[in-house]
């Protein structure tokens, strides 16, 4: 027998690779290995691992070996991991001893398979093709089958107490499964049919286009398709399923109990039982709308979106579905951002408004503590929705949210009617802090955008006419000046002096005091007579009004700190303006800070 020992080269981890073997049988004893790569070698039949370093998990590489037929893995170890690769499809052949996890590679078959966990390894691994018979192994094993089935036979029986992995197998039309392990079936062109006995089976089946019916008893089933028959049933008492298939066009599903579909963007008929937890991901069918929870990947949105960017028009219907129905709180604003973009690529407003009312729809319908409690959507919820402009963001991107539907707002405003009304529930129904900053910074920021800048002056105008207590809410809460943010509001031959008026009445309204008569003396020469007329008449106001924006005062200090304010305000009104031959420009824009920030 031939030594290896002039061909094995060994690292410091506790690795070691074998190259180039010339004899048939290789006995291998390694203390200090646990990693091993035997490699091409053409005559090697049976390898012996005597021993490799104890209580460490073999990683084992077997890779062109076209003559191997049996492996012994030594006893005492973890269930170990064999990675097997082969040019051509190889011989029959059996590892035996614990494994964990197989992955193979072979002619055009690559595949990856572990042990459930119920079991944590198999005591044995069979390699064996349909021509030559399946030998299965002792105890709890692992049987791969490989190669075309033979000319008599169309069907194999999967027998109980091991895991099976079946995998470029034509010719095979019917499996009939009797374990309750766990089951591969790849690349099974010809499969018809499958039916199973165990009751606790996990099937996973990848590429079988001809598959058309699953029956027995079974716990999971995958299906990954690319090509399909156009029909799937799953009968009698399969309890989960998750499919991924693009081409499913009907599924019949009624005992289960949950349903994964992934993508599955051409499904027109479904006949599910009652009560089915159903979820789609990616993409969902037409007639799961009101059944399904729905779940998008952003990476798959993306490609749909490139895809219609470089011309593939057919994409948008199924961009506009997954928008439309993306309504949770953490997808709510990427939907909006999405959508905006549509915008931007041109797509006719109609149908972006259309979209846009759906999402608000569903939001406004299923943004409760009970999701379980799902609203229907009809289109009395989509009038309902129209009603009120209520969003709920997470908090860090609140902002973005709100600056993205203004700006869907905006887009279609011009052209569709429903759009240019619901301006009106804008202004009405302002009531976030955030969405109204969020609209006073646009409307300020872009000069030439006229239609954001009637809204923010009737959004003004609302906010203004509330009652009391609201203001001296949100006076109380102010931390910040938002003042040079506002005033930018003036600048521009856009503002008329009526929006001039509401603007400053809104800016001396919600600025507490204190602040008021820091921040508005720089700015009076902009429209002196405005201005002066606003601050005279707060200065009029009854002392009541200035004890409840003064705050907790001793009640000797009270009427001294009313008196002052007051005075201050008379003073700013009457003194000579200082700045009335400066350039509006000078005055600094690009502050950054929130309108309304801080606890009351």
């Amino acid at each position: 027998m031939t030594s290896y020992q002039n061909y094995i080269t060994r690292d410091t981890a506790g690795g070691a690779s074998i190259a180039n073997f010339p004899g048939a049988v290789l006995e291998i004893d390694e203390p200090d290995v646990f990693a091993l790569d035997i490699l091409d070698a053409p005559n090697l039949e049976t390898i012996h691992l005597k021993r490799l370093k104890s209580l460490k998990r073999p990683h084992l590489v077997l890779s062109n070996l076209p003559r191997l037929s049996q492996v012994a893995l030594p006893s005492g170890h973890p269930g170990a991991i064999v990675h097997f690769h082969s040019e051509k499809q190889p011989e029959p052949f059996v590892i035996a001893g614990a494994i964990s996890e197989f992955d193979g590679a072979w002619e055009n078959v690559q595949t990856r398979f572990e042990a459930c966990p119920q079991r944590q390894h198999w005591s044995r691994l069979v390699f064996c093709t349909p021509e030559d018979g399946i030998a299965e192994p002792a105890g709890q094993g692992l049987v791969i089958i490989t190669g075309n089935m033979p000319a008599t036979s169309d069907q194999l029986t999967l027998e109980a107490n091991n895991d099976w992995l079946i995998a470029n197998t034509a010719g095979l039309r019917h499996v009939q499964i009797n374990t309750s392990g766990k089951v591969m079936l790849q690349q099974v062109p010809n499969l018809r049919t499958a039916n199973s006995s165990g009751h606790g089976l996990t099937l996973d089946v990848y590429d079988a286009p001809s598959l058309k019916r699953l029956a027995g008893a079974g716990n999971r089933f995958v299906l990954y398709q690319k090509q399909s028959a156009g029909e799937l049933t799953i009968a009698d008492n399969w309890q989960h399923a998750r499919i991924h298939s693009k081409t499913l066009e009907t599924l019949n599903f009624q005992n289960g109990t949950s349903l994964a579909l992934h993508h599955c963007n051409a499904l027109a008929k479904v006949n599910l039982a009652l009560g089915m937890d159903v979820q789609c991901f990616g993409a969902l069918p037409t007639p799961l709308m009101a059944k399904a929870r729905f779940f998008f990947d952003e990476s798959s949105l993306n490609t749909c979106m490139e895809r219609f960017k470089n011309g593939e028009g057919a994409q948008l219907a199924g961009i506009l579905t997954i928008l439309a129905n993306a309504h949770e709180r953490e997808q709510v604003v990427l939907s909006l951002q999405k959508i905006r973009e549509l915008c931007d690529l041109g797509v006719a407003p109609q149908l972006v408004w259309q979209t846009r009312r759906e999402l608000a729809a569903r939001h406004r319908n299923n943004r409760g503590k009970n999701k379980g409690a799902k609203r229907p959507f009809n289109e009395a919820a989509v009038a309902k929705a129209d009603l009120y402009w209520h969003w709920k963001f997470p908090e860090d991107l609140a902002p973005q949210g709100w600056e993205a539907d203004l700006a869907i707002w905006h887009h279609c405003q011009s052209t569709v009617r429903a759009a240019a009304e619901y301006g009106d529930n804008i202004a009405l129904t302002c009531s976030d802090d955030v969405a109204l900053e969020t609209l006073l910074r646009m409307a300020a920021d872009d000069h030439r955008n006229n239609a954001l800048f009637r809204l923010a002056i009737r959004c003004m105008k609302e906010y203004v006419s509330r009652d009391d207590d609201f203001l001296l809410s949100r006076n109380r809460s102010q931390q910040r000046d938002p003042t040079l943010r506002i005033v930018r509001l003036l600048i521009g031959s856009r503002a008329s002096q009526e929006d001039k008026r509401t603007v400053i009445g809104f800016l001396c309204d919600i600025l507490p005091l204190e602040t008021l008569v820091k921040s508005v003396p720089p700015i009076v020469h902009l429209s002196p007579g405005l201005f002066r007329s606003q601050l005279m008449s707060l200065a009029r106001n009854p002392d009541s009004w200035f004890a409840a924006r003064i705050g907790r005062r001793p009640f000797f200090r009270q009427d001294d700190k009313v008196s002052e304010y007051r005075q201050q305000l008379m003073q700013i009104a009457l003194a000579p303006c200082t700045r009335e031959d400066e350039e509006d420009e000078a005055i600094e824009t690009d502050t950054n800070y929130p309108l309304f920030q801080g606890e009351a």
